[in-house]
């Protein structure tokens, strides 16, 4: 895995990144809330559970689908709780585990707070893609979540990584920091506009799913999961647009009533 020295000491790039993103999101956040007219405390306290469900979703979706080889391999936690450790809790996250599990973690908090949820989304949303497209950077670094092969000018030669093999590929990791790094301009701006509480979840969906299931065919890693012809981001990311149409759809009969 690729070191950057701080210190002296080498620190993983794919870490560094993460955290740099999760701080740059939380500022961000912080900085806006009084233009809305918000509680920078209560904004504090539902990004921070937000993050730990985001964390605790991450890992859950990457485990699910390996419940059976996590099941037999289970002796391994007695007889040697570090390797056992190493190899299922070091790594392997999934973003839509992450997305689905924060937006639960904050709203849990926004309830227990007494704050309201929706009224945060257009500080507490554009964060996500921030935070994504710097760890998409540390995903193209460390050679996870690669893409498929591919001959220039779309492929570029690509250093075998530590998680990752090297070889001339569709940079998607790249392209999707990119998307993602769109789509955080985009919400600023749309959250500018005195959008309803709520609309900026919902636009954040309709906005990277698209992205995501469109990328989904570029990337060459089998580990992600397949359901027939899709794989499991491509199939989450059609639930994902579909519940934030059915959102607004209800939201319009609503307010139309």
């Amino acid at each position: 895995m690729p070191l950057l020295e701080l210190l002296g000491r080498g620190v993983p790039l794919y870490g560094l990144l993460g955290v740099l993103g999760a701080c740059l999101g939380l500022v961000c956040a912080l900085v806006r809330c009084p233009s809305f007219g918000l509680s920078r405390d209560d904004c504090a306290y539902l990004y921070v559970f937000g993050a730990i469900g985001a964390v605790a979703g991450a890992k859950l979706l990457y485990l699910l689908p390996r419940l059976p080889q996590l099941a037999a391999e289970l002796p391994l936690l007695w007889e040697g709780p570090a390797a056992f450790a190493a190899r299922w809790l070091s790594g392997g996250l999934v973003f839509y585990g992450g997305l689905f599990g924060g937006i639960a973690g904050a709203w849990l908090a926004a309830r227990y707070f007494r704050a309201d949820f929706g009224a945060f989304c257009p500080v507490l949303v554009p964060a996500v893609p921030l935070m994504h497209a710097l760890g998409r950077v540390g995903c193209f670094f460390t050679g996870c979540c690669y893409g498929v092969e591919l001959d220039p000018p779309w492929g570029i030669p690509v250093p075998a990584g530590a998680v990752g093999p090297g070889g001339v590929r569709f940079p998607v990791q790249l392209w999707e920091a990119g998307a993602e790094g769109t789509i955080f301009l985009l919400l600023l701006r749309y959250s500018r506009r005195a959008a309803p509480p709520g609309k900026s979840l919902a636009a954040y969906l309709l906005l990277y799913a698209p992205v995501r299931f469109a990328l989904e065919f570029f990337r060459g890693d089998p580990a992600r999961g397949f359901l027939g012809p899709l794989s499991t981001s491509q199939w989450l990311s059609l639930a994902a647009a579909g519940a934030a149409l059915a959102w607004l759809a209800r939201r319009g009969r609503k307010s139309e009533a």
